[in-house]
C-alpha cells in the first residue's frame, strides 16, 4: 500500500508539473507571435518617409494584443514555482515596452528627427526581448521532457511493485495485484499522452522553424508563393489549399497559388477582404459544413467544410489561406495549427519583402513627379550596355519654365512638373525609362528605339501634353526634345551630351520641336497637333 500511495503522488506531482508547463507555453506563443506581427508594423514606419495613416492604428492593435498576451504570462510566471523559468523576460519586456512609446510618437511623426536612434533602440529591444522568451520556451520543453521522464520512471515503479505483490500470494495480493496492474496502465496511457502531445509541440516547432528559414531566402514574392504552396501541401496533407491575396487597390482577391486535389468548386470565390469573415475579424474560423446556419456566405451550398486563415501586413488584413474537406470533416486542430504556422510566416516574409520594394522604390524616385532619380537611370543604362541591346535617348524640359514659376508660382511649377511626368508615364512604350534628371529636365531611355520611331514617340507625348493643357487646369507651356542614337557614341554619359546639344538646337530653333544629334538640317517638326 505504501508503493501504491507513492506512485500516485508521484503521478499527481508529474501532472502539475507537465500542466504548468503546458500553461506557460500557450501564452509565450502568442506572446512571440503578436510581437513579431508589431514588429512588421515597425518595419513599415521605418520603410515609410512619409505619413501613413493606418499604421498607428495597426500598431496600436498589435500593441494591445501584445499587453493582453504579456499580462497572462507574467500572472503564471509570477507563482513561485515558476519565477527562475525565464528571469530576462520581465526587464527585457520593460525595455520593449518603453521603444515601442517612442515608436509610436515617431509615427505619429513627434519625434522624426530622432528616427534613426528610435529603429537602432526600438530593433534592439525586440531581439532582446524575443530571444528571452526563445529562452523561456527552451526552458519549458525541458520541463516538459522532465515530467514525461518522471512519469516513466513512475510506470517502471507500478510495474516493479506489481511483481513484488504477486510474490504475496492470497486475496491480497491479488486486490494489490489488480490495483497495480490498473495503476500501471493508467501510467503508461499517460505517458503516451504526453509523449505524444510534446511530440506534437517538438514536430511543430521544427516545421516552423523550416517554412520561416526557406521564406528567409525567397528574395521576391513568387518565389515566397511557390514555398507556401509546398508548407501548405505539408500542414494540409490531401486537402485543397489556395492563397487569396488583395490587389494594390485592396478592392478585390485574386489567387496567388493553389494545392491538393482538383479543386472543381472548392475554390473560395469571395470577391474583396470586406466580403470575407475571417479577414474582416483577423483570426481563424472553422467552418464545419457549408449546410449549416453559421456558415460562411462564401461557402453555403457548395458542400464542403473549410479553414479560412487571414494573412496580416502590419496589422492590415491582406488575403486568407482556404483549406476545404469533404463537407461535414472539418480540418482538426493539428492542420489548423499548421497552417496558422505557414500563413504567421507568410505574412511576415511578405511583409518585409514590400517594405523592401517600397523603400528601394523611395530611394529610386524623384519624390515630387515619381520617375526615376539620375541615378537609377545610370544603372538603367548599364544594364542595357551590358546586354548589347541599342537605345535612343531623349533629353527634354519645360520652355520658360523660369517663367512659368515666377508668374503663377512654385505651386504651379510643381504641378506643371507632375503633370509632365504623367504624360510620359502615358504617351511613352511600356519598356521605355523616364527620368527627372534635374530641375525641369527629363532624360527617356528608349530601348531598341531607332530615331525615326523615338520622334513618333516623342510626338505623342507633345500631343498629350496639349490635350491635358486644353483642359485648362494649368497655364500653357511647351517642351523642347533633343534625340541621339547609342550607335553615335560608345559611352552612355556620350549619348547623353549629344541629345543634350541638339536640345541645345531645339531651344536656339525657337523651342517646342524634336532635334535630332547630327543632322545637318535640323527638323523643326513645329506645333504638336492635337487630336
Amino acid at each position: 500500500m505504501v508503493g501504491v500511495v507513492n506512485a500516485t503522488r508521484a503521478e499527481h506531482s508529474a501532472s502539475q508539473m507537465s500542466d504548468r508547463y503546458i500553461a506557460l507555453l500557450v501564452p509565450e506563443q502568442q506572446l512571440r507571435a503578436s510581437i513579431a506581427q508589431f514588429q512588421m508594423v515597425a518595419d513599415a514606419a521605418y520603410a515609410s518617409t512619409g505619413s501613413d495613416a493606418g499604421l498607428l492604428p495597426a500598431a496600436v492593435q498589435q500593441s494591445n494584443i501584445t499587453d493582453r498576451s504579456y499580462v497572462t504570462l507574467e500572472h503564471l510566471l509570477m507563482e513561485p514555482a515558476n519565477t527562475d523559468l525565464a528571469p530576462a523576460v520581465i526587464s527585457t519586456q520593460k525595455v520593449y515596452s518603453s521603444s515601442r512609446t517612442a515608436l509610436a510618437l515617431l509615427i505619429a511623426g513627434a519625434n522624426a528627427p530622432q528616427a534613426a536612434s528610435v529603429q537602432v533602440s526600438e530593433r534592439a529591444a525586440y531581439n532582446n526581448f524575443d530571444s528571452a522568451l526563445a529562452a523561456l520556451e527552451t526552458a519549458i520543453d525541458a520541463g516538459l521532457a522532465h515530467s514525461a521522464q518522471m512519469t516513466q520512471t513512475q510506470a517502471g515503479d507500478a510495474r516493479l511493485s506489481l511483481l513484488w505483490s504477486i510474490g504475496l500470494g492470497g486475496a491480497f495480493g491479488v486486490a494489490i495485484t489488480a490495483l497495480l496492474s490498473r495503476k500501471a496502465l493508467l501510467e503508461e496511457r499517460t505517458a503516451r499522452q504526453r509523449d505524444s502531445a510534446q511530440a506534437r509541440l517538438a514536430r511543430r516547432g521544427d516545421f516552423e522553424g523550416q517554412v520561416q528559414r526557406a521564406l528567409e531566402m525567397a528574395k521576391s514574392e513568387t518565389p515566397v508563393f511557390a514555398l507556401v504552396a509546398e508548407s501548405l501541401a505539408d500542414a494540409a496533407p490531401g486537402m485543397y489549399s489556395e492563397l487569396l491575396l488583395a490587389d494594390s487597390s485592396r478592392a478585390h482577391f485574386r489567387q496567388v497559388l493553389a494545392t491538393g486535389a482538383d479543386p472543381g468548386e472548392t475554390g473560395c470565390g469571395v470577391i474583396s477582404p470586406d466580403d470575407c469573415p475571417a479577414a474582416g475579424r483577423g483570426q481563424s474560423m472553422v467552418f464545419s459544413s457549408s449546410a449549416a446556419i453559421d456558415a460562411c456566405p462564401n461557402l453555403r451550398g457548395r458542400g464542403h467544410s473549410a479553414l479560412c486563415v487571414p494573412v496580416s501586413i502590419s496589422g492590415k488584413s491582406v488575403g486568407v489561406v482556404h483549406v476545404t474537406t469533404a463537407d461535414g470533416t472539418p480540418p482538426d486542430d493539428a492542420v489548423r495549427s499548421d497552417v496558422e504556422v505557414v500563413a504567421r510566416r507568410a505574412s511576415e516574409r511578405l511583409a518585409v519583402l514590400r517594405a523592401f520594394e517600397l523603400s528601394q522604390t523611395q530611394a529610386n524616385s524623384d519624390s515630387l513627379t515619381g520617375l526615376l532619380t539620375r541615378r537609377s537611370l545610370e544603372a538603367r543604362a548599364r544594364d542595357l550596355r551590358d546586354s548589347g541591346a541599342p537605345y535612343a535617348v531623349a533629353y527634354c524640359d519645360l520652355d520658360h519654365f523660369k517663367q512659368l514659376n515666377d508668374v503663377y508660382g512654385h505651386d504651379t511649377g510643381d504641378r506643371s512638373l507632375r503633370m509632365f511626368a504623367q504624360v510620359l508615364r502615358d504617351a511613352l512604350r511600356p519598356s521605355d525609362i523616364p527620368c527627372r534628371y534635374g530641375g525641369e529636365e527629363f532624360v527617356i531611355i528608349l530601348p531598341t528605339c531607332p530615331l525615326f520611331e523615338a520622334v513618333h514617340v516623342l510626338q505623342r507625348v507633345r500631343q498629350q501634353i496639349a490635350v491635358r493643357l486644353d483642359a485648362g487646369h494649368l497655364p500653357i507651356f511647351t517642351a523642347s526634345f533633343g534625340v541621339a542614337s547609342s550607335d553615335q557614341a560608345d559611352d552612355f554619359v556620350e549619348v547623353v551630351a549629344l541629345a543634350d546639344g541638339a536640345l541645345l538646337q531645339a531651344k536656339a530653333n525657337g523651342r517646342d520641336q524634336i532635334v535630332l544629334a547630327g543632322e545637318r538640317v535640323v527638323p523643326a517638326l513645329g506645333p504638336a497637333p492635337v487630336s
